[in-house]
């Protein structure tokens, strides 16, 4: 927000990040402060939506991580498996 602006012309802004699953896990360790090694244990779906807020705090969450509620189930994989069943 920039506080040179009325809050009524308030601006926010969005980056769009296309990455490996193996990254996104790390940015989300590294995000929320947890241990590196923590993304072992996180699984994201190929094509999946991942959403995280910085606040100009510096405050940190996590909306939604490995989000595939925009594709049909038929269309969803992880690792060369299909669905949900791997």
């Amino acid at each position: 927000m920039n506080p040179a602006l009325p809050d009524d012309e308030a601006r926010h802004e969005f980056e769009i990040i296309v990455c490996h699953g193996n990254m996104i896990r790390y940015f989300f360790c590294r995000l929320l402060q947890l241990p590196p090694e923590a993304w072992l244990r996180l699984t994201t779906f190929n094509c999946s939506l991942n959403y995280f807020v910085i606040r100009p705090t510096g405050s940190v969450s996590c909306r939604t991580m490995g989000d595939v509620g925009h594709l049909p189930y038929d269309k969803t994989t992880f690792s060369m498996h299909h669905g949900f069943n791997w």
